[in-house]
């Protein structure tokens, strides 16, 4: 029999105390989850931003790199053979800033690198705008994509002058070449050796992105 001064514990009001426990718990078990989820979908929305963001560089750099090739027609035409437009073979042995034309390079490593090398003494402002020839530099109009490309060339040579006269230090290769009479037999072709000397391409390429790329291209006359 009860007592009536002693009644009996509440099992209803221990039940619910649990009951709140447990909530508590797997509340706080839940927020962990959530902030973990959270931290994953920030992460994942960071890669994929950065990797877009790698791919859209890549890609207007490439482009960039295409869009050089129009730097390096276009100064071939300064100095191709045949051409009525390219400088004269005197005219190649001495500078020609005016139409972005060294009649010599620099020593080796100096400058270090070639985008030093172009802020600092081919185009220091820079002072070439779509277009002009300034400096050491012809800039040729912005293409369709936004590119501004702009080049320089470089006879590969220690110093300026005559090669034929003056030992300059060029690159240079012998070509053949026939030139009528002079053998043994009449009218037999005479073959001479026929020096090409190396020039140097160089194309920079700013993009929309401020992306710089530079080419380089060996033409020989």
């Amino acid at each position: 029999m009860l007592n009536p001064l002693f009644p009996a514990p509440s099992i209803t009001h221990k039940r619910c105390t649990l009951a709140a426990r447990q909530g508590g718990v797997v509340l706080m078990i839940a927020l962990i989850i959530l902030v973990a989820l959270t931290i994953g979908g920030i992460a994942l929305v960071r890669s994929v931003s950065t990797t877009s963001i790698i791919a859209g560089n890549l890609a207007f750099q490439q482009a960039a790199t295409i869009s050089g090739d129009a730097g390096t027609e276009a100064a071939i035409r300064s100095i191709e053979l045949g051409n009525p437009l390219a400088m004269s073979t005197i005219a190649l042995q001495s500078d020609n800033f005016a139409r972005a034309y060294s009649a010599s390079t620099p020593a080796a490593g100096n400058p270090a690198n070639w985008d030093t090398y172009w802020s600092t003494d081919i185009d220091p402002l820079p002072a070439a705008l779509p277009g002009t020839c300034e400096n050491r530099v012809c800039a040729l109009p912005v293409d369709a994509v936004g590119n501004t490309v702009s080049y320089t060339i470089q006879r590969l040579c220690q110093t300026a002058g005559d090669p034929a006269l003056l030992p300059t230090g060029c690159a240079s290769r012998s070509q053949l070449a026939s030139q009528s009479g002079g053998s043994l037999g009449s009218g037999n072709p005479q073959m001479t050796q026929v020096p090409q000397y190396y020039y140097r391409v160089t194309s920079r390429i700013a993009g929309p992105r401020n992306t710089i790329s530079y080419i380089q291209t060996i033409v020989a006359r």
